[in-house]
This record gives structure tokens, sequence and C-alpha cells, in this order.
């Protein structure tokens, strides 16, 4: 059972983006959202509504506490996980989405980005990764080729109290040493659907069906 009381989420609707409160997330239910058993269909058309620091449609949640606050944690404030099952349904005709991130708290960019990258007929999981809170560039760092869509992968991002940050995606995966220049910020989780397009028609977006989510700080 994904836990719906420690997230909000953004969805692709209204200008800008609407955000769905923590309270209302056990009992939502949309063509964005979709709730089914123990399955999470997240979609979002290239001609959704995006927030005002970003051109991209998402239906992404973002993690909060029970009461609805958001959630931020610096590196070194202990264990802190995200670990997610999913298979991605459907991309862009640009071919990328994103499925979950670390995001950090007054920075421009986020640190890391799980992106689903599909060409030429074959999908490919990257691992971007922003050295510096400045850096224009997050270089993937690490990448798992041959993912079809609709098959079911999984991923634990990971971030140790020594700046040791961990990526696994299906038990294998890479480990970097956070760079002081992170050290100063406040972080946190996102996981769903980020559709990196936004243009076509608005049968075309990011489609993914999670089956666990779990978030923990400890």
């Amino acid at each position: 059972m994904i836990d719906l009381t420690v997230w909000n989420i953004t969805l692709p609707v209204q200008t800008p983006a609407q955000v769905v409160a923590t309270k209302a997330m056990p009992t939502l239910q949309n063509k964005y959202f979709n709730r089914s058993g123990e399955r999470i269909v997240f979609w979002a058309p290239v001609t959704g509504s995006h927030t005002g620091k970003s051109d991209y449609p998402r239906s992404e949640l973002r993690e909060t506490t029970k009461d609805g606050k958001l959630r931020n944690w610096r590196y070194n404030s202990g264990v802190n996980t995200l670990k997610g099952t999913l298979a991605v349904n459907q991309v862009p005709s640009q071919g990328r989405v994103v499925v979950a991130q670390i995001h950090a708290k007054d920075a421009p960019t986020p640190l890391l980005k799980l992106v689903y990258r599909y060409a030429k007929g074959t999908g490919n999981i990257d691992v971007e990764y922003r050295v510096k809170p400045k850096d224009k560039k997050s270089p993937v760092i690490y990448t798992v080729p041959k993912v079809a869509l609709n098959k079911t992968f999984s991923y634990s991002l990971q971030m140790d109290k020594q700046g040791k940050l961990t990526v696994l995606i299906n038990n294998v995966g890479k480990q970097v040493k956070l760079d002081r220049a992170w050290h100063g910020y406040n972080f946190y989780f996102k996981a769903g659907v980020y559709t990196l397009d936004n243009v076509g028609s608005s049968s075309e977006g990011g489609k993914v069906t999670y089956t666990k989510l779990d978030v923990s700080h400890k």
C-alpha cells in the first residue's frame, strides 16, 4: 500500500499548476492521478499547465509531513531514502520523462533526476546528477539500457549523514559523494511523472504506473 499521507501533488491543471494538499490525498482520484488497488497511474499530457518555475507539465508527488507541512531535510540529518517500483507506459515525442527527483529548497535546479529516455525503439534509465548547485548541466552518471515500455523496474535513492548518495536501479547502481557546495541546502524527494515536452496534442504525454513507493528518514 502506498502511503499517501506524507505527500502532496502538483497536477497539470489550472495556471499555475494546481497543488493538492496532503489532507486531500487519500481520496484523490482523477485522470492525472488514477488509483486502482495498489497501483497509481500518473498522467501528464504535453498540453498540461505547469508551475511558474518550469516549462513542462507534471503529475508529481512532493514529500510532506503528515500534517501537510513541506518536508525538507539536511544531508547530515540521518539516512534519507526513497524507494519505488514502477513501469513507464508512455513517453512524449521528445522521448523523456522524469520519474523521481531529489530537489533542494531554494536551489535553482534539482540535485538528481531519474529520467526514462526512449529513443530509436529502446528505453533507458538515466541518473542525471548535478555536481554543484550552480552548474548549468547535470551529466548522466549512470545508465540502465534496454528497459522496455511497460516493463517494471525498481529504484532506491539514499543519502546518508556523511553525504554519500547511493542510487540503485534493480539493486545495481552508483555511489557519489555530495559536494560541499550542497551542504547548506535542505532537500526533498519527488516522485510521479514530469513530462519533458510541451508540444503536441492532448493525447501525447508521459504516463507512469507506480506499484510501490516508500519514503523514510532514519
